[in-house]
């Protein structure tokens, strides 16, 4: 048995957020609605026809309605990036907790509250609002939608011999047009598995995004499913940076 067991949280500001292929029809359509029309199109999808149309046709009638995709439900429309996690930028809180996990969630005795230390950053979802001139199958039109919620986005274990070093607390960043989300933990440059036992949110306001992604670009999440040394080596600089400023 471990001499320490600790609790990590992230900040209780996070969500729900996909990236998915639609049809470009769909995206020349809704590019230019502002935020809250947008969503309405999306919530209001899944009760619209079948549309007569094809992923290449123009609008003639500027008022026809086009559904993202065939069977569409915004929840499954993720073949780019399915995500759920806490904000980036809403810090991390670490608890003691009994080395017997006979209370995994006590709250009494926290040991530190801050930001931990960046591993690396990738990205999920950039893209443009700009259509391609020419075809580009590398180019893809795409819908992004998030759920902003407030709550518990899950949490990590750290069983240890030590007592905790803040300096070894890691975490990796997914980057979207959207929001940046917490991807991953890390404590001493190992990967924390995520706890979502007592995952419970409450859904504050929803956000989507439509344009086209160039997939050359996009960090899969897989990708840094291994640390390399460049991701290695940048995390000892900014523990050393960090060290010698006091943060």
């Amino acid at each position: 048995m471990a001499k320490y067991r600790y609790r990590v949280e992230g900040g209780n500001r996070g969500g729900e957020l996909v990236i998915g292929k639609v049809r470009n029809a769909f995206v020349q359509q809704a590019v230019d609605l502002d935020n809250d029309d947008l969503v309405e199109r999306v919530l209001e999808s899944e009760d619209w026809e079948e549309p007569e149309i094809t992923d290449t046709d123009e609008h003639e009638d500027p008022e026809a309605v086009v559904i993202p995709k065939e069977d569409y439900y915004m929840w499954e429309c993720d073949d780019i990036e399915h995500l759920n996690g806490p904000y980036a930028d809403g810090g991390f809180h670490v608890y003691e907790v009994p080395t017997d996990e006979s209370d995994d969630w006590d709250y009494e005795k926290e040991v530190w509250e801050g930001d931990a230390i960046c591993m690396y950053s990738r990205e999920g979802g950039y893209f443009g609002n700009e259509e391609p001139e020419e075809a580009d199958d590398k180019v893809i039109p795409v819908l992004a939608f998030h759920s902003s919620e407030k709550g518990s986005f899950g949490c990590w274990f750290i069983d240890i011999e030590e007592p905790f070093d803040r300096y070894k607390l890691g975490f990796g960043i997914v980057e979207t047009n959207l929001c940046e989300l917490v991807d991953r933990v890390y404590y001493d440059k190992e990967e924390l598995d995520t706890n979502y036992d007592y995952n419970d949110t409450t859904g504050k306001s929803y956000d989507a995004a439509v344009g086209w992604l160039n997939i050359k670009w996009h960090d899969s999440y897989e990708k840094y499913s291994e640390l390399d040394e460049d991701c290695l080596t940048e995390f000892d600089d900014n523990v050393e940076y960090e060290k010698e400023n006091g943060e």
